[in-house]
């Protein structure tokens, strides 16, 4: 999954390489079998677990190590950035939104407009409902020729699209964290406090496994001001491409799998870190899944994960296996209960939904919709194929 070797060999993609099409292909055909494929598949009956899609999509959409967030209150999911592969795979900085009842994309900021961040791939967004703002940090611009890494902290107000979007640059007090791609970060609402940890180093050549508090993250009710938390305990490895959920309840973000330096493993360990956002004691380290432990997903990096807070439960999805361990990438989805490591032993349970269901993938996006239960996964890549597609995963939580 080396950044060079993607970039200068997706001459082609395909919108569902799952199905076996060629790449010969054109991309109304791949669609219509896609169509066909659906349509000749069993209505679910069950109601439990189900994949679904709306086929909508635009030239724009078919991006790889984007972002993207969820506002409950319009129920619009915000993408910014990633490489955008209608684009000559070059990153991009638009923000689109996504409708699922009215399956509609609608450009909120194009391309190269005035006033944005600069075009990034691989960095972080976390939204803040109750302001209407989501916060960018970090990330990489990509060419051919030269990689700039980030470690500018930049909030969209009007994120939802429901007045005018203006993009703002904080610039915070203390010493800021490394330029750094693939880290984590979540969001703390009641405190607006932002978490990231870890991340690839702008020399390519340093894993972090650091964490970091920016304070007043939505450039709202005082100065923003970075923090590095002194964490005791340890993770088994550093890691990069792994996945973070908050639980803002009980202040723990659990973190799962990610891959070594070079790409060349990867874990499927859970490790939670409480006082996650600097507040009411010293943080903490816990490993609640050993790596390897058996009845856990495989190891995986590049994947995406959604917390249920109301019934503490991590959802994950695709995601790329260790070199060694064969194959393209995976299309599977998991559920750990007790995610945070409190209220009994964390169990993995795998989920076998039913319906057509998206192709193998990494570096996608999903968000998660706690009114209606489902996970809205969003484009990601396959080494040529890119996707382009949202694929809705209902009673996701698999209750």
């Amino acid at each position: 999954m080396n950044r060079r070797s993607i970039c200068c060999s997706l001459l082609a993609f395909s919108l569902a390489p799952a199905f076996g099409q060629g790449q010969a292909q054109s991309m109304r055909a791949r669609m219509r079998g896609l169509r066909e494929h659906s349509a000749g598949a069993s209505p679910d009956t069950s109601g439990g677990p189900a994949w679904t899609t709306d086929y909508q999509q635009t030239a724009d959409t078919g991006l790889f190590s984007h972002s993207a967030v969820w506002d409950p209150a319009t129920s619009v999911m915000m993408v910014f950035g990633g490489i955008d592969a209608g684009a000559e795979s070059t990153d991009t900085n638009a923000v689109l939104l996504y409708a699922p009842a009215a399956a509609s994309w609608t450009t909120l900021i194009a391309n190269g407009a005035p006033g944005a961040p600069a075009a990034r791939d691989s960095h972080t967004a976390v939204y803040d409902a109750a302001s209407n703002r989501m916060i960018v940090f970090g990330g990489l611009s990509f060419s051919p020729e030269t990689e700039t890494f980030f470690n500018d902290v930049w909030v969209l107000s009007n994120a939802n699209g429901q007045g005018s979007p203006v993009w703002t640059q904080l610039s915070p007090s203390g010493t800021p964290p490394a330029p750094r791609s693939n880290q984590t970060a979540v969001y703390d609402a009641a405190n607006n406090r932002m978490t990231v940890f870890g991340g690839l180093g702008s020399d390519g050549e340093q894993l972090f496994s650091d964490v970091w508090v920016l304070t007043n993250a939505n450039g709202l009710g005082g100065s923003p001001a970075w923090i590095q938390l002194s964490a005791a305990g340890s993770l088994t490895a550093d890691v990069e491409l792994s996945s973070a959920v908050y639980d803002p309840v009980n202040n723990i973000m659990t973190l799962f799998g990610g891959a070594n330096l070079g790409e060349t493993a990867t874990t499927n360990g859970v490790w939670t870190l409480s006082h996650a956002n600097g507040l009411g004691g010293r943080p903490r380290w816990t490993n609640i899944v050993a790596p390897g432990a058996a009845g856990s997903p495989a190891r995986r990096y590049g994947h995406s994960a959604v917390y249920d807070a109301a019934n503490n439960r991590m959802i994950i999805f695709g995601g790329a296996p260790a070199p060694d361990a064969g194959g393209m990438g995976f299309n599977d989805v998991w559920v750990l209960a007790y995610a945070n490591g409190l209220g009994g032993t964390p169990a993995w349970t795998k989920l076998k939904p039913s319906g057509v269901a998206p192709g193998t993938r990494w570096q996608h996006t999903a968000v998660y919709d706690a009114v209606t239960n489902r996970m809205l996964v969003f484009a990601g890549d396959l080494a040529d194929p890119v996707y382009y597609l949202v694929w809705i995963l209902s009673d996701a939580n698999g209750l």
